[in-house]
Order: C-alpha cells, then sequence, then structure tokens
C-alpha cells in the first residue's frame, strides 16, 4: 500500500531537484525508494526510519563530495576547436577580404579564414589564430 506513494515521493524530489538545484531533495528522494523497497516487507514505523535514516546518511556523507564535484573551479578543457585558438596554420588559398577568399590549414583540416586587420595574405605564408568568428578562422599574418 505504501510503495506506490514511496515511489511518487521519490519521483516527486528528485525532480524537484532539477528545478531547485541545491543539491538537497536529491538525497530524500533516494531515501523515499529505499522505504520503497522495505515497505514491500515491513510496515510503516520501519519503512518511516528506512527513509530518515538513509536519507540522513546519504546528506551527510555523500552530499559534500558531490557538491565538491559540480563546485569544481578548474576551467573546462578546451575542446578541439578552442584549442586552435594561438597556432600557426599556413594559408592554402589566398586570403582576400575584397574577394571572399581564403583557406588555411591546421592540424590537416582546411578553415576558410579573414583577416583581423582586412590585409591580403598570399599562399604559402604562415599565419597566427587570433580567434573563430563562426565557420572562419580570424588571423594575423606572420611576419
Amino acid at each position: 500500500m505504501y510503495l506506490i506513494f514511496w515511489i511518487v515521493l521519490g519521483i516527486a524530489l528528485s525532480v524537484a531537484e532539477i528545478f531547485i538545484p541545491t543539491f538537497f531533495l536529491f538525497w530524500f528522494g533516494l531515501g523515499a525508494f529505499a522505504a520503497a523497497v522495505v515497505s514491500i516487507f515491513y510496515g510503516l514505523i520501519v519503512q518511516l526510519i528506512v527513509f530518515i535514516v538513509v536519507s540522513a546518511l546519504l546528506l551527510i556523507f555523500t552530499r559534500p563530495i558531490a557538491v565538491k564535484m559540480l563546485l569544481r573551479k578548474e576551467p573546462p578543457e578546451k575542446i578541439n576547436i578552442d584549442a586552435i585558438v594561438g597556432k600557426r596554420a599556413e594559408v592554402v588559398k589566398r586570403i582576400d577580404p575584397a574577394a571572399g577568399t581564403g583557406m588555411v590549414r591546421i592540424n590537416g583540416e582546411l578553415w576558410r579564414a579573414v583577416t583581423e586587420d582586412n590585409s591580403v595574405v598570399e599562399v604559402d605564408n604562415q599565419v597566427l589564430i587570433r580567434k573563430i568568428n563562426g565557420t572562419k578562422l580570424v588571423v594575423k599574418k606572420i611576419s
């Protein structure tokens, strides 16, 4: 009889955690699921004790670890597209802002390119990737 109640409570608390990101209600949701399992075999008093004890233990021992992992101050790792900023590339098609042309090769990949100062860069020159603007690299000619 209480099985459905505990399952619904567990789901409700877990879903509420999504909307109230305190990382607090989730542990009570897990306690409710534990009480649901116990409800198959034992009465309401045992269910309440299991709910309280499991929720409290999870809250005390695992919440600090979870919060610490979620609130890390380390910067996220760069993905490949961000990692090419600051690197050198080879011009394989003349970069000419007036004509709207320009192509560079970096790490074996071809990218459309424009210069940051609207200058023309000839083929086989080296450029420095300054930033990424949409699908184009903004580059600067290396003297």
